[in-house]
């Protein structure tokens, strides 16, 4: 699903009757929707990924690449929207640190056009 936007019909019944110019277009985009900075993949259901369900559900991302400081690619994933966990693409842990991502989109989205980078922290908990 792409940009959602809703239509808010306000008609007042009792003075004027409904029609097309009585319509006025409200988009309420997903403000809300962020990209996090940071996971802890620890398995306790908070932050345990790097969730992009909401970005992927209004522009659908074709291609996620996460890099460590190095500038390894460490993970990619096509039609990505949650299933980084902390691991590279062999299955293995990556180590506490900040890592780099890019995003590419299927078309332009709204807010972060056709490609959006960034960087995020993952944080694993240290036994004692």
């Amino acid at each position: 699903m792409n940009i959602k936007s809703y239509l808010l019909i306000a008609c007042l019944a009792v003075l004027y009757s409904c029609s097309s110019d009585d319509a006025d277009e409200l988009y309420l985009g997903q403000d809300d929707c962020k990209i996090s900075q940071g996971i802890s993949p620890n398995q306790d259901g908070l932050n345990d990924n790097f969730d992009l369900s909401c970005v992927a559900d209004r522009t659908p991302i074709t291609t996620i690449e996460i890099f460590d400081r190095n500038g390894r690619l460490i993970f990619k994933k096509d039609n990505y929207r949650d299933e980084f966990i902390g691991q590279n693409d062999s299955g293995s842990d990556v180590v506490t640190g900040t890592y780099f991502y890019v995003i590419s989109f299927d078309a332009q989205d709204p807010e972060f056009g056709i490609s959006k980078e960034g960087s995020l922290y993952i944080n694993f908990e240290q036994s004692n």
